[in-house]
């Protein structure tokens, strides 16, 4: 995505928690799950981590990033780059994709193996555009667990980045 932002001339700038409440921006609680500390991540929004599910010293992450974009992009052009992203893992295995929207949002999500410094991982994001009056937001949901534990702690993915809540309904 980074490349076609790039591209279009188009900054990314990272947006603390406080900002998502513009666009009522809710994550969803997993339980167990611990909430990282935000000066140890200062780019992200939010980090949850689950130490007492960690494998081989690798511990289970959800991450969520957003970016205010400088100017305006088409979404589903944008959207449609987030899919080469996961695909650039190392040793990359797709297990699924879609492009389906996200509580009426322009919404792409991407799951797969890959490996990372020894550990075979599961992973899965979701990228969801964000139009917030005059500004859009471009928000990725990620969680990353052992793929040794996927089949035990797989919901926690599906939950992170299907249950989150944009907007107020």
């Amino acid at each position: 995505m980074q490349s076609f932002l790039q591209q279009q001339g188009v900054e990314l700038v990272a947006v603390h928690r406080s900002e998502c409440n513009r666009f009522g921006l809710e994550l969803p609680a997993l339980p167990g799950w611990d909430v990282v500390p935000e000066h140890l991540f200062p780019h992200a929004t939010a980090v949850l981590c689950s130490p007492v599910n960690a494998v081989d010293g690798f511990v289970p992450n959800a991450v969520t990033l957003v970016g205010k974009l400088s100017r305006s992009v088409d979404p589903m052009v944008l959207l449609e780059s987030g899919f080469g992203d996961s695909r650039a893992l190392p040793g990359w295995v797709e297990v699924s994709h879609d492009r389906d929207p996200l509580r009426g949002l322009p919404s792409v999500s991407i799951a797969g193996r890959y490996e990372w410094d020894g550990h075979l991982l599961f992973a899965r994001t979701r990228y969801v555009v964000v139009h917030h009056i005059v500004d859009q937001y471009l928000v990725q949901l990620t969680v990353t667990v052992p793929d040794a534990s996927r089949a035990r702690s797989g919901w926690v993915a599906d939950e992170f980045v299907d249950e989150v809540r944009i907007g107020y309904e």
